[in-house]
């Protein structure tokens, strides 16, 4: 699986919360690997090399160790603080199988550090086609034997009398994930309480000033009524806004749990090597002039980066606004926010300071609250995953909301975000973020993939993650969100005592694919005997202008016990009606408490002078409020899709046993450096898989004059430096075997300057065609597309995309949510197909994509789907 442990990861997060560095081994770490061994105590050395080795045994080792091959062996270094405090590798034994060791420095040891470097090596041999690891521990050594045990892999242990032999599977399974990333959110856990639940701050830079940053901070920490001890920061003055104020957090008289740094970029340096003296842990950076200025600022923001993670310093930042955290028990306002949050439900994360400005403003005016607010600005360390991973056991927050201008690592993201919707809703407005269009494209797939915007929908849709298109409606989805419960379907039932608004309400429900059904018989028999006979008592329910409060109350009670009902649209037109609206409110309140206890949410819309977006309440039931009926309908339809997702049970991602992973490799070895991959070598390579294709014949010119063709009916393509063989008439079909051999040496003698290697003559086949491709987006990886094929791929753009890898059911929705779909499933008299063949072959090129990233695109175009799904062309773009 591509990229399983986030590859090899150039930064791993311990379950203490803090970092260490992790690269693969290089012949200039000689001296450092030295001396970690060297510094091992006389037990550490014993337990590693089965006796204590002397010095000269220790160099000869590490001169070995260093000359790794990358395949038949490899090492992996943890760097902390600048030096190497752990050492891991592995050379083969067989030819699937492999010994590993590792060595991780005395003060380092217990703190995960071994486990995470077996995941690395774990994941690097899988690519090499090692199947099994192997490791011969001393009885004694329970400290190795628990790295092991705590890997998430399936260990077994073997006793002999004088040494343990352990084995254990290289294959990163569902499993073996997910005990990676319940160990990564307790690493994002512990380093963020830092920063939300600090004892004592240190504010370097305050001012007292209050229009500077650090005066402005330092104002809100204060009357925010902080529960914990401020030490303003400033050489230039003695006292900051009645502060006593230190010259520097060195002189600070006790410890400091975090350090909100106000002062200017070309400080900032300085100002974290102070820090570091400190033993301060977390830096909260509200300094602009980093990355976001150009390249001067890049240079700056790579050494903070760099002396950071030296120094083992996490950080939120630089560039940002700060950080809020509502809670009673720490009251922490660390920005220079002019406003800040009531008390709320919502975790809300943003890379916009001004962003964060505004939701803060809506926040407050819909009645919300904030659980606590973090700007992330620059993103050097803490990102919106780790925020996702903190709130997602947290018992303040309800809702997590989240502002994306980037994504740093997606799929890490989608693993993240896939679980914690399961538990709470995440809310995103994501901005800016640019699909695969970053990186010139051949293929039909990199093509539609370039210019349109499906990777972010895509990504959201696989995770559940419900998206927003606007600030606006971030907070008309919260309001429902955090106060009615999720409805069961798509039925909506519309009650109004105007009949234009209701019929207008329909149509938007239409249009954002709820339905608006007709009621059981007798829920309408009920409603004629309440509502005067004029009233409509079908759905949408026009109870007229006259109606009274208290039949809001009734019509309400009878349609929420109607079985095709799975939520209420109520709208209350204060122009047409001699009703207190007061009292209708009421009405609508206590009849809300029943329908909600049946499963089934209630919106409300209230079109008057007065009227405004936000919630009406009494205590024990709350209901969101809107003007508009397009706004209701919305919110409801993006709500029922959330429901739906999450009542979707846990899938893994298939595997096949059939494919020869091994001879796939080797052509792909072979064709590294081409660019794209010849098309006779990428038949080959979708044979390695199980793709289904038709029979073929690959000749070279040479060849032509003694070809045998047995085939009836031929295509013949030319195979050479060709991306869209139709635009250069590199293919030609429906021919006869002569026919075929004919075409084929006019095509070498017209094709010259494209370097014909020879042609593929291929067996016609009738049904219908489709196509499946793939695309790397530079955000995003790979993405997975299928839809209409043939010619007109690109002009009519019939495409389902999904983030690698996918599920099976997901394939199944990419498929049936095609608008060509009918043409599988017999449109209009037309002979069925297979679907599940067509489903099964995307599955099988999702595996290949996730076990080979040196391919970065990839089409097969058509794919004829009839009893089977033959993959009819192919082209394979490499990294190059």
């Amino acid at each position: 699986m591509r990229e399983k442990l986030y590859g090899i990861r150039r930064e791993i997060t311990l379950k203490d919360g803090s970092t260490i560095y992790v690269r693969e081994v290089r012949e200039e770490d000689k001296d450092s690997l030295i001396k970690l061994y060297t510094s091992l105590s006389s037990e550490s050395l014993t337990f590693r090399f089965f006796g204590k080795p002397s010095e000269e045994s220790i160099r000869g080792y590490v001169e070995r160790a260093i000359k790794v091959d990358g395949k038949n062996s490899f090492g992996v270094v943890a760097i902390h603080g600048g030096k190497i405090v752990g050492h891991a590798e592995y050379y083969t034994t067989s030819k699937d199988t492999a010994e590993v060791a590792f060595t991780i420095s005395d003060e380092f040891q217990g703190k995960g550090i071994g486990t995470a470097l077996l995941g690395v090596l774990a994941e690097m041999a899988e690519r090499n086609g090692i199947k099994m690891f192997e490791a011969w521990v001393d009885p004694d050594n329970y400290k190795m034997i628990k790295v092991f045990r705590d890997s998430g892999f399936p260990v077994k242990l073997k006793l002999n009398w004088d040494v343990i032999h352990i084995t254990m599977p290289t294959a990163i399974t569902e499993d073996v994930l997910e005990h990676f990333e319940k160990r990564d959110k307790i690493a994002a856990i512990n380093a963020l309480k830092r920063f939300l639940y600090p004892k004592t701050v240190a504010i370097i830079g305050a001012s007292r000033n209050r229009k500077k940053v650090g005066g402005k901070v330092l104002y809100n920490m204060f009357v925010y009524n902080f529960n914990g001890t401020m030490y303003p920061i400033n050489k230039a003055t003695e006292f900051s806004q009645g502060i006593k104020t230190y010259s520097s957090i060195l002189d600070v008289p006790s410890d400091v749990d975090l350090a909100v740094i106000c002062v200017p970029a070309e400080y900032v340096l300085e100002i974290v090597e102070d820090c570091k003296k400190k033993n301060v842990k977390a830096l909260l950076i509200l300094t602009a002039g980093f990355a976001e200025i150009g390249e001067e600022g890049k240079k700056r923001q790579d050494e903070l980066i760099k002396l950071c993670k030296k120094l083992d310093i996490r950080v939120i930042g630089p560039n940002c606004m700060g950080l809020i955290n509502t809670d009673p028990k720490i009251r922490l306002n660390a920005t220079f926010a002019p406003n800040p949050p009531i008390d709320g439900r919502i975790g809300f994360a943003s890379q916009s300071g001004a962003v964060g400005l505004a939701v803060m403003d809506y926040a407050n005016s819909y009645g919300l609250g904030l659980s606590a607010f973090v700007s992330l600005g620059n993103r050097v360390d803490i990102s919106s995953n780790d925020l996702i991973e903190y709130w997602e056991d947290d018992e303040r927050t309800d809702l997590i909301m989240l502002y994306l201008e980037s994504f740093g690592n997606p799929r890490k993201f989608s693993r993240i975000a896939k679980r914690v919707s399961k538990k709470k809703p995440i809310l995103a407005l994501a901005s800016g973020i640019t699909p695969a269009g970053a990186k010139a494209v051949s293929s039909h797939t990199g093509a539609i993939i370039s210019a349109s915007g499906v990777a972010i929908d895509a990504l959201f849709k696989q995770t559940g993650v419900i998206r927003a298109s606007s600030l606006h409606e971030l907070f008309l989805i919260s309001s429902f969100l955090l106060h009615q419960p999720l409805p069961n379907g798509k039925d909506v039932c519309i009650i109004t005592n105007g009949g234009g608004l209701g019929a207008i309400t329909s149509d938007w429900c239409e249009e954002v694919g709820l339905n608006v059904p007709d009621l059981t018989s007798k829920t309408k028999n009920e409603l004629k005997k309440i509502l005067p006979a004029i009233a409509s008592v079908r759905n949408p329910i026009d109870m007229t202008a006259g109606a009274e409060a208290k039949d809001y109350y009734d019509v309400i009670k009878f349609v929420a016990k109607d079985e095709v009902v799975d939520s209420l649209i109520v709208i209350f037109v204060q122009a047409v009606s001699i009703q207190e609206t007061e009292e209708v409110v009421k009405n609508v309140l206590n009849a809300a408490k029943y329908a909600n206890k049946l499963g089934k949410p209630v919106i409300f819309i209230y079109v008057g002078a007065d009227s405004k977006e936000g919630i009406i309440s009494d205590g024990e039931v709350t209901i969101p409020v809107y003007r508009y009926p397009h706004n209701a309908a919305k919110v409801l339809s993006k709500s029922v899709e959330y429901s739906i997702w999450k009542k979707k049970p846990k899938e893994p991602i298939p595997t096949f046993d059939d494919i020869d992973k091994d001879k796939a490799a080797a052509i792909i070895a072979n064709s590294l450096g081409k660019e794209w991959m010849m098309m006779n070598d990428a038949f080959e390579l979708l044979k390695c898989y199980g793709i289904s294709m038709p029979e073929y014949v690959y000749a070279s010119i040479d060849e032509l004059d003694k070809l045998n063709i047995p085939f009836d009916k031929v295509a013949v393509k030319a195979v050479g430096d060709i991306v869209h063989k139709t635009d250069v008439g590199a293919v030609k079909t429906n021919l006869n075997a002569k026919e075929a051999v004919e075409v084929a040496k006019e095509m070498a003698e017209r094709l010259k300057n494209h370097n014909i290697r020879g042609f593929i003559f291929q067996k016609m086949v009738d049904g219908v065609e489709m196509f499946i491709g793939v695309a790397e987006d530079p955000s995003f990886g790979p993405l997975i597309t299928c839809g209409a094929g043939g010619i007109f791929v690109e002009l009519f753009k019939d495409v389902s995309v999904r983030v690698t890898p996918i599920t099976r059911s997901e394939a199944y929705e990419m498929v049936t949510s095609l608008k060509s779909f009918p043409m599988l499933t017999g449109y209009r008299g037309q002979k069925k197909t297979n679907v599940d063949a067509f489903v099964e072959a995307i599955l099988r090129i999702n595996a290949l994509i996730e076990d080979f990233p040196e391919i970065v695109e990839l089409d097969c175009n058509p794919v004829i789907v009839h009893e089977s799904a033959d993959a009819v062309d192919v082209r394979i773009r490499l990294r190059t």
